[in-house]
């Protein structure tokens, strides 16, 4: 899926009376209240931020109770869900999985749009949670995959809608502001994107502006002016970059004979809209906006070259040399777009695997490349001091991590035809393993990613017992007693092991994301039972 949106924190509200709201405005005054409570404690206290986010659901269910055809009521409760949805580490608090608060946040979008249907800010969000839920699903073993698509396709209608309007919206722009239009671009509006998102429940975005009178309850004597937003060109790309996302998280779930469709949409939007779109930014936005649509664009590339090779269209040479899309300006002071190409470059190397079974015909030095590159992708990543590579640092640790196993398999795989020093190097890389995944478990603790933390806790402790082992017949095969170093390099075996892990848990994740096999599993579990 496209870059998770960010959204801006409700503004300051008044203080919050007493009593119980008597109007749709109390009622998202209360709301804002506890939402900037929730804000405030996003990073410290996922606990106490995601306690705060649902007193301000159950504001809104509330409100809504009292004033159903409240629009700005059921969009702002729709659009924190929808925000609460994309934190992992406030999405363990609130007491539902991702896939059931995702349901949940489509019901409240499906209601807001039966208030509007054609607000576009509301039909953007709605297709960002279709396409969130269907990449749920179709990760779930027990997922249907046609239902999945169907959201995939209905979130593409719906930003297909949202593009429409929003070409319209920007064209009348130039009609009536002719000399204003450079000004009216550097105004925010329109879809939210980055930092963007409700200025105020009174100021909801799209494209009406009108002043419309409270005829409801108390709030008789009150108005609540809607706010018209001119719509921008980085909104029309952030609309292409949600398209982009869906089509991409389309490719593994439909049949060979709908990869043409499907790759001439995103043709059509990366060649033909979005270097339109560029041309309308001011001249200083427009190299980041090409590295965007050009990583979108990479990413679906290696997604189709993925699904071509797996349904034994392409060689592995032809998805090597389609990965060559991620050659772009830039994207080496860009921790996204490098680990976004790391991770292409290593799902290669796991369809190989899956494809070819056969050692003695497994491309092993094509694919140690491949992941060779990977790490080299990620390092630099780690090494970038941008926001953004501060807070995927427990990310791309748990990448290197695997990475790094991925090699290991490579090394011992029976029949190799990589090199001897390769082939001995199995504690070096399990060593190096080890190191990255204590790395991203201190880097996800400071973050408050628990997910994160408990995965690289799982795969240390599964590091340990396969380097054990792996000395053990070192030493056995040298003839001498075990040792906790390596024939080569006196590598010490690395540990010690977390404390509090399920070992079987751990390997079977391990074998779920490929990086360890079914006899590499036995194995250890053989030596276990020793």
């Amino acid at each position: 899926m496209a870059k998770p949106k960010q959204f801006a924190r409700p503004s300051k509200a008044p203080k919050a009376k007493a009593v119980e709201p008597r109007t749709p405005d109390e009622y998202q005054d209360a709301a804002d209240k506890e939402e900037e409570t929730g804000g405030k404690w996003r990073a410290g206290d996922p606990a106490k931020s995601g306690r705060a986010f649902l007193r301000a659901l159950d504001i809104y269910d509330r409100g809504l109770k009292k004033f159903p055809a409240n629009f700005d009521l059921a969009y702002n409760k729709a659009r924190l869900e929808l925000e609460v949805s994309q934190s992992p580490a406030i999405v363990e608090k609130v007491g539902l999985d991702l896939q059931a608060l995702l349901r949940q946040t489509l019901d409240s979008h499906r209601l807001a749009l039966g208030l509007d249907a054609e607000n576009v800010d509301v039909r953007f969000n709605a297709s960002q949670v279709m396409t969130s839920l269907a990449e749920v699903i179709s990760e779930d073993e027990e997922g249907e995959d046609e239902e999945a698509v169907a959201l995939l396709h209905e979130s593409l209608e719906m930003l297909e809608g949202c593009l429409a309007r929003q070409e319209m919206a920007i064209e009348q722009q130039k009609a009536d502001f002719p000399e204003d239009g450079e000004e009216a671009e550097e105004e925010e509006g329109g879809v939210p994107v980055e930092g963007e998102g409700k200025e105020e429940a009174k100021e909801e975005g799209g494209e009406k502006a009108e002043a419309e009178a409270e005829d409801e309850g108390d709030g008789k004597e009150e108005q609540s002016a809607i706010i018209m937003n001119p719509v921008t060109p980085n909104d029309l790309l952030d609309t292409v970059h949600a398209s982009l996302s869906a089509l991409t998280t389309l490719i593994p779930l439909v049949g060979e004979s709908a990869l043409g469709n499907l790759g001439d949409m995103a043709h059509a939007f990366t060649d033909n809209k979005a270097p339109n779109y560029i041309a309308l930014m001011s001249e200083d936005e427009q190299d980041a906006a090409r590295l965007e649509v050009g990583l979108a664009r990479a990413s679906f590339i290696a997604a189709y070259a993925d699904a071509q090779y797996s349904a034994r269209l392409i060689e592995l040479q032809t998805y090597v040399e389609r990965l060559q899309a991620f050659d772009l300006p830039n994207k080496d002071a860009d921790a996204h777009a490098l680990t976004t190409e790391a991770q292409a470059r290593a799902e290669l190397v796991l369809s190989a695997f899956d494809q070819l079974e056969d050692a003695s015909k497994f491309p092993a030095s094509d694919c140690w490349k491949q992941l060779s590159i990977t790490q080299d992708r990620l390092t630099k990543a780690s090494k970038l001091t941008t926001e953004d590579a501060k807070e995927r640092k427990a990310e791309i640790f748990e990448s290197k991590g695997d990475a790094e196993l991925l090699r290991y398999r490579l090394a011992t795989m029976s029949g190799s035809t990589l090199s001897e020093s390769v082939r001995n190097s199995g504690l070096t890389l399990l060593s190096n393993a080890f190191k990255f995944y204590k790395g991203a478990a201190d880097h996800a603790k400071v973050l408050g990613d628990e997910e994160i933390a408990e995965k690289a806790k799982g795969r240390m402790a599964v590091i340990h017992v396969v380097a054990k082992m792996t000395s053990e017949q070192s030493a056995g095969a040298a003839g001498g007693s075990s040792s906790s170093s390596s024939a080569s390099g006196n590598v010490s075996i690395p540990g010690p092991p977390p404390k509090g892990v399920d070992l079987m848990e751990a390997m079977n994740e391990c074998m779920d994301d490929g990086l360890m096999d079914l006899a590499g599993a036995e194995r250890v579990l053989e030596g276990l039972s020793k």
